[in-house]
Formats: C-alpha cells, sequence, structure tokens
C-alpha cells in the first residue's frame, strides 16, 4: 500500500523533485541545487574549491572537523557561543587540524557571519555535493519499522525510472526506523522530502480540525 501511494505522490510531483537535479557539469558549477543556509555556503565553498582544483583537499579537511565534531560534542557548543569572541573561535577552528587556504578562509567567513553553528549541517550538504559530482546520489528512507530490501528496491526503481533522479551512475537507498512515523515513510534525497507518513497524515487532520473549530 505504501509502495504504491509512493507511486501516486511521485506522479504528482515529478517536475518539482526533478528539478534539482542535473548532470555534472564543468567548470565550477555545482552539480546540484541545494537550498537553505547550509546548502548556499556549502556551494559557495564547492564553487571556491573547484575554482582551485581543491574538491577533494577541502573534502579531506572537512571530514577531519566533522570527526573532531562527532567525537567531542562539547567543541560545537563551543563553537556556536556567542559568549566565544573571533580570536578564540579561530584558534579552535585552527586546533582541529591542518587545513587549507581555502577551507581556512571558508570557516572565517562563518565566523564573521556568525554561522558556525551551521559547521554539521554545512559540511553534510557538501558531501552531498561531492557525491553527485561523482555520480552519486544518496536517498534516506525514514520509517517506523525496518524496510525489507524489495520494498527499497521499489522506492529506488520508482525514483530512477519515474525520472525523479536521473543523469546519476548510483543511487544509495538507506532504511532509518523512526517508530514515531507511526507508518508509512518519508523519503528524502538532496534537497527534497515526499513525506508519506501516517504521522504526517494525522498531523493535517488535526490542523484541518483545528482550523475549522476556529472558524
Amino acid at each position: 500500500m505504501t509502495i504504491i501511494m509512493f507511486r501516486q505522490v511521485l506522479s504528482v510531483g515529478k517536475t518539482q523533485f526533478a528539478r534539482g537535479y542535473a548532470t555534472a557539469a564543468p567548470s565550477t558549477k555545482a552539480p546540484i541545487t541545494l537550498f537553505g543556509i547550509d546548502g548556499k555556503y556549502a556551494t559557495a565553498l564547492f564553487q571556491a574549491a573547484a575554482s582551485k582544483n581543491a574538491l577533494s583537499t577541502v573534502e579531506t579537511d572537512l571530514n577531519t572537523i566533522d570527526e573532531q565534531l562527532t567525537k567531542n560534542a562539547r567543541i560545537g557548543e563551543v563553537l556556536s557561543s556567542p559568549l566565544l569572541n573571533r580570536s578564540a573561535k579561530e584558534q579552535l577552528i585552527e586546533s582541529l587540524g591542518k587545513k587549507s587556504e581555502i577551507t581556512t578562509n571558508f570557516f572565517k567567513a562563518l565566523i564573521e557571519n556568525n554561522r558556525l553553528s551551521e559547521t554539521k549541517r554545512i559540511i553534510a550538504a557538501y558531501k552531498t555535493l561531492m557525491e553527485a559530482q561523482r555520480g552519486i546520489v544518496s536517498v534516506v528512507v525514514t520509517s517506523a519499522s525496518p524496510l525489507g530490501n524489495k520494498e527499497l528496491k521499489q522506492v529506488k526503481d520508482n525514483l530512477t525510472k519515474g525520472g525523479l533522479i536521473k543523469d546519476f551512475k548510483e543511487v544509495n537507498v538507506v532504511n532509518k526506523i523512526n517508530p514515531s512515523l507511526l507508518g508509512g515513510m518519508v523519503v528524502e534525497f538532496g534537497d527534497y522530502t515526499i513525506d508519506m507518513s501516517v504521522s504526517s497524515r494525522l498531523a493535517k487532520l488535526e490542523k484541518l480540525l483545528t482550523d475549522s473549530i476556529a472558524i
């Protein structure tokens, strides 16, 4: 039933969801369009790195920083603190390991714009861009209970054959579990989300009833 509903959602939103993906372009242009603050900054970093032929170098820098932030969540909290002055934040970033000039300047810009709190999300967005550059797209399917290989393959087939995801050499589908969804699934790829969860439908119904009572 969920897979059938998934096909119906795809047929309705094909144009909307497909527009963010395109064949990896040459030069400095990002291979896909990402939105939000994290997408904007990740794209800017990608383009700067591409112009210097340093995409992999910057990726290595970000992976190192991400590992440090994952090992010690306190570092991220300190970086996001408004009580820490600019100089102290620059020193803390420097202590996370040797980095290229592009990465160093990028983090200086984050500090200046008070966007260090977005670091983890920006790194994740940059990884998405790098995967797309290599012809890979990751799809996260969140469900209330584990999905079987057959169901995950159906999701993958619907996305690729339906035209929502095209021009990619490889599609990686990952299943995450969230019991609060109650049923159905949420499919995420790039900057897009297809929410077919029971909890989402119940929330919409509740809002509809609440609005009707208010009137």
